[in-house]
C-alpha cells in the first residue's frame, strides 16, 4: 500500500529541533553544536524544510540568524517535540527505577498554580508518593492542544464546550477589578466606569473574558499597558498607572496599596480538571481523577 505523505513527513526532524536553538542563540553553528551535529547538516536540513514548506524560515539581521514569522511558528513544533522526547525518557527512567509512573499536569497560571494545585497535589502526593509529578504553566489558548498532543496528561483550565475533552468541575471563579487606593471606589464597577480610566490589560488566560466583558456592554477600554505576570500588573496599578481586571483566584490574598472591587455585571468563570475523552488513561491519572 502506498502512503500519502504530508509535506512535513519527509522533512528531517533535525531541522525542527534546530529552530528553537537558532531562535535562542541567533546562530546555526551554535545550534549545531548543541545538537551534536555539523553546521552544514543543519543548513541542509533547513534548506529541505524551506523547500517542502515553500516559505523562508530564517533570515540574517546584523550578523545573526533570526527566524521569520513562519520559522517561529515551526519552532513551536520543535519545542513540543523536545518536550515529548524528554517526557518519554523520564517515563522510561521511572519504569526502570520501578516507580509506579508519572503525571504531567498543565496549569493555566496563577489561579491554578497558587490557589488550586498546591492543596490538590499535596493530597495526591501524600497518598501516592511513588508517582512523579510535574507541573507546566501553559496559556489557556494552547492548553486544549497540549492535552490532545500529549504534552500534558491532565490540565487545570477554564471550562469549554469541547466534546473531545472530559472535564470535572474544580472551582467557581470570577473577574474582579484592582485599583489604586488613591480615592474611594463604588462597591461595584461597570464597564462604563472603567472606560474612563487608563487600563492595564492582562495577557494571561483571563484576557478573552476581560475583553468580552467590555464588548458585551459596547465599551472599549483605554488600554495603556499590557502585562503577562500578575506581579507586573499589580506594580503598574499600584503606581497609579491604571486599573486592571484579573481572576479573583489569581489575585494575591494580601495586596497592599490596592483595592479589589466587584464587577457589574458579574463575570464568572468555571475552572475544571480536563483530560482527553475516550483515550486509555494511566493508573497515575486515574488515581487523580478518582481523588477529585
Amino acid at each position: 500500500m502506498v502512503m500519502n505523505l504530508r509535506p512535513f513527513d519527509t522533512v528531517p526532524i533535525i531541522a525542527l529541533r534546530a529552530l528553537p536553538l537558532i531562535q535562542e542563540t541567533g546562530s546555526i553553528t551554535r545550534a549545531a553544536h548543541a545538537l551534536g551535529v555539523s553546521q552544514p547538516a543543519i543548513s541542509r536540513a533547513i534548506a529541505i524544510l524551506e523547500d517542502k514548506s515553500g516559505v523562508m524560515v530564517t533570515h540574517r539581521i546584523g550578523g545573526q540568524v533570526r527566524l521569520t514569522a513562519e520559522g517561529e511558528r515551526l519552532a513551536e513544533l520543535g519545542h513540543r517535540e523536545a518536550l515529548l522526547r524528554q517526557d518519554a525518557w523520564e517515563d522510561v527512567t521511572a519504569l526502570k527505577g520501578k516507580k509506579a509512573g508519572a503525571l504531567r499536569i498543565g496549569s493555566i497560571g496563577a489561579s491554578a498554580s497558587t490557589r488550586l494545585l498546591p492543596q490538590l497535589l499535596g493530597r495526591y502526593q501524600s497518598r501516592f508518593p511513588e508517582i512523579r509529578l510535574s507541573v507546566r504553566e501553559i496559556p489557556e489558548t494552547a492548553m486544549a492542544e497540549a492535552l490532545k498532543t500529549g504534552v500534558v496528561d491532565v490540565a487545570i483550565k477554564l471550562a469549554q464546550d469541547d466534546p473531545s475533552l472530559e472535564q470535572l468541575p474544580l472551582a467557581d471563579d470570577h473577574l474582579v477589578a484592582l485599583l489604586p487606593t488613591d480615592r474611594r471606589w463604588p462597591e461595584r464597577l461597570t464597564p462604563k466606569d472603567l472606560m474612563t480610566l487608563p487600563f492595564v490589560m492582562t495577557k494571561g488566560g483571563s484576557e478573552p473574558l476581560v475583553r468580552a466583558w467590555f464588548a458585551h456592554a459596547g465599551v472599549t477600554p483605554d488600554i495603556r499597558h499590557e502585562a503577562q505576570q500578575i506581579t507586573s500588573l499589580l506594580a503598574l496599578v499600584r503606581a497609579g498607572l491604571g486599573a486592571t481586571i484579573i481572576a479573583d483566584l489569581a489575585a494575591p490574598e494580601h495586596h497592599p496599596g490596592l483595592v479589589k472591587v466587584s464587577l457589574e455585571p458579574p463575570a464568572p468563570r468555571e475552572i475544571v480538571l480536563a483530560r482527553v475523552a475516550g483515550n486509555p488513561t494511566s493508573e497515575a491519572l486515574s488515581a487523580l481523577w478518582k481523588l477529585i
